[in-house]
């Protein structure tokens, strides 16, 4: 317990940390948030995508959770669930407060559904939304790739580790699709060999469950990859009217995405901090400075929407 504790206040320094140090390089200006509010069309729009996102992400993870579930819940009450996560996930520390509330309403609603499945469930719907992020990043990179490096030859470090990531990834889908009986033996190889072979054993019979459900897992991928690209709109969406210089669809899709996996390390709700730093590095490399700002009025936007899930809360509360 004194560890999580310590680990919590350790990130939290972290984040806080680096506001106070983009803050006092003038880097980050908090009073340029009023450009969310001066536009309200713009907006609007974003809200519109974020409440679809949302939508694709809870039928992504009730595809993932017919890969046992004999009883379904319906995709609006799974939306709820989902929102809920989101609210407890950005009000509350530890980056899987939100998983464990979505894993409680989900087993009320199907006392069969085992309780490592359903945590596993929210896991591959994580590896699900990383997956969506590479290929957008690799794919977008291995078509544009001379169009980026004429910009900014400093990019050319990014862009070689994001084709590495697509042919890592684009390996183990193979596996994954094609021979998943490669990754089931890795799996059951360790059970009679190593002390907590209980432990392989529960992950071997997860692996199958989700092998057995490989039509559901591609369409998982094809919604991630929607999910992700709207995700890069939404930020570039709020972003523009910051923007000293014209980005491309093809600069904003390979870009946005990578600091996109930097917000995926769980050091802080929602990126704080490190989000910020991280996309300050990024635009500078194209020679756009203001990637913390940018940064800012999505995190701001993302992080009201998440706190808008207590609204779902009470509503089934009631219930």
């Amino acid at each position: 317990m004194l560890k999580k504790v310590l680990m919590n206040i350790f990130k939290a320094a972290l984040a806080l940390g680096l506001l106070w140090w983009l803050a006092n390089s003038g880097k980050l200006n908090w009073a340029l948030l009023s450009e969310i509010t001066a536009r309200p069309g713009r907006l609007a729009l974003v809200g519109c995508l974020l409440f679809s996102n949302l939508l694709l992400c809870s039928w992504r993870w009730r595809l993932l959770l017919s890969a046992r579930a004999k009883q379904l819940m319906s995709l609006g009450r799974l939306y709820f669930v989902n929102w809920i996560g989101m609210f407890f996930s950005s009000a509350l520390p530890g980056s899987v407060t939100g998983d464990v509330v979505k894993v409680l309403y989900v087993k009320r609603q199907d006392e069969k559904l085992s309780t490592p499945f359903l945590l596993f469930s929210c896991l591959i719907d994580r590896v699900m939304g990383l997956i969506g992020l590479i290929l957008l990043i690799g794919c977008n990179t291995l078509l544009n790739f001379d169009e980026l490096m004429a910009l900014s030859p400093k990019l050319a470090p990014l862009l070689r580790f994001n084709l590495v990531l697509l042919l890592a990834l684009t390996i183990a889908l193979t596996l994954y699709f094609a021979a998943p009986g490669v990754i089931s033996r890795a799996l059951a190889w360790p059970k009679e060999r190593w002390p907590a072979k209980a432990l392989f054993t529960r992950l071997h019979d997860l692996w199958l469950d989700f092998a057995e459900a490989r039509p559901q897992m591609l369409k998982c991928i094809l919604i991630s990859v929607v999910v992700q690209t709207t995700g890069a709109m939404i930020f570039h969406i709020l972003a523009t009217p910051l923007y000293t210089m014209e980005l491309s669809a093809s600069v904003v899709l390979s870009l946005i995405p990578l600091g996109f996996i930097a917000v995926a390390v769980p050091i802080a709700p929602g990126g704080l901090g490190v989000g910020h730093a991280a996309f300050q590095s990024l635009f500078a490399l194209i020679g756009e400075q203001g990637g913390a700002n940018f940064f800012n009025l999505y995190f701001v936007v993302n992080m009201v929407f998440n706190l808008l899930g207590f609204i779902p809360w009470l509503v089934m509360r009631r219930k």
